[in-house]
């Protein structure tokens, strides 16, 4: 009898096994597939905005950018997930300013809270502290959504108070509340209490295993009180700074395209409308662009005039890889030419490979502001290194 229960057991925890594995391949292969077309329509849309339009079809033109945005913050969640499980997440600590990272967070998710009728306010702090503010950020982000998507009526606080060597960031909700049993169930993958229904607009159910994943990859503790029908609070506990105050950070400037004249870069993807699409955007920002959908093409092109920047898809066709690209046009050309890999990928055996090329990895759908930081980026130290 005992045999025959240990025999079920061992069973079902197979079965259970088998069934993640399969869940977390299918999300991969999705993800993939459906990063390329966005992350093509990114880039056009990009070129497109940089045109003359009617104010009718700007009208227009933002309704499509805000539906694109829509479908790759979804995306980017897939992502945060895979990363977490694929292991490729490394905390950086340092002492920061958290009020520059709510101040973010409020200018990006505040319109959110404006058009549904709910209030958000943020309450301002000029504590440091010591964490990995890219993490921390994540978390944040995770939670203020969360709150946004489950208030209807009243609105979102968010605010600080000291516990002695900790900061507790608090996000206050008059939402739905959550019942006491159901506090754990919450931080659960793929979990939504209150949408049967598989509302897209309330998210993939996933914002809180993020949240609770970073947390504790942190080493914060991350709690919950709530009440049903009065609302909710999250707090994270983030270690106080003994650093003195950090100067402010400067403003984010407007993007100098004209740094990008006559740059040459070398595209390679084997997705037809990601080329056309990048070279399309790259050109209009004054770059040299040659687009290759092979290893051989790229070859060949580089014979023919060596780029001052390769930037590539990591799965190529043929087995091949971006990096494997890389290296082979570094060495042929014998230059060692600054890179940049994008990936579709969120398979975590594909983002521990990418990763571990030493390449800058940047994933789809890339924003076409954060294409241009990173590329400004490599030019940079390429050219102090000279």
């Amino acid at each position: 009898m005992l045999e025959h229960q240990v025999e079920l057991e061992l069973n079902a925890r197979k079965q259970a096994e088998e069934t993640t594995l399969a869940k977390s391949r299918f999300l991969a292969a999705a993800s993939h597939d459906l990063r390329q077309p966005i992350h093509a329509q990114g880039l056009f849309l990009e070129v497109l905005a940089r045109s003359e339009l009617s104010i009718l079809q700007r009208e227009v033109l933002a309704c499509v950018c805000s539906a694109a945005q829509a479908s790759s913050e979804m995306l980017d969640t897939l992502l945060d997930f895979s990363r977490i499980e694929a292991g490729v997440i490394e905390s950086h600590l340092r002492p920061f300013t958290l009020q520059v990272l709510l101040n973010k967070i409020e200018n990006d998710l505040a319109g959110q809270a404006d058009s549904k009728g709910i209030v958000y306010r943020s309450r301002e702090t000029s504590t440091i502290v010591d964490s990995d503010p890219a993490l921390v950020e994540l978390v944040v982000r995770n939670l203020v959504s969360n709150a946004i998507r489950y208030t209807e009526q009243g609105g979102v606080l968010i605010g600080c108070r000291r516990r002695g060597g900790h900061l507790l960031l608090e996000i206050w909700d008059t939402g739905i509340g959550i019942h006491a049993s159901q506090h754990q169930e919450i931080f659960l993958e793929f979990n939504q209490l209150s949408n049967p229904e598989r509302d897209r607009r309330k998210g993939l159910g996933l914002g809180l295993a993020i949240a609770d994943s970073l947390a504790r990859k942190l080493g914060c503790e991350l709690s919950l009180a709530s009440r049903p029908g009065r609302g909710s609070v999250f707090r994270l506990a983030l270690p106080v700074s003994d650093s003195a105050l950090l100067p402010q950070l400067a403003a984010d400037s407007v993007p100098d395209f004209s740094t990008m004249k006559d740059v040459r870069v070398l595209v390679i993807d084997d997705e037809e409308m990601v080329c056309a699409g990048m070279q399309r955007l790259l050109q209009s920002w004054g770059c040299d662009c040659t687009a290759a959908m092979s290893i051989d093409q790229a070859i060949a092109s580089a014979c023919a005039r060596v780029p001052d920047l390769i930037i590539s898809d990591y799965r190529l066709r043929e087995q091949g890889n971006g990096a494997q690209a890389v290296s082979t046009l570094r060495t042929m050309c014998g230059v060692d030419i600054p890179a940049l890999l994008i990936t579709g990928d969120t398979a975590p055996e594909r983002l521990r490979e990418a990763s571990a090329s030493g390449i800058p990895l940047l994933h789809k759908p890339v924003a076409p502001l954060l294409l241009f930081r990173r590329m400004t980026e490599l030019l940079e130290t390429a050219d102090c290194a000279r």
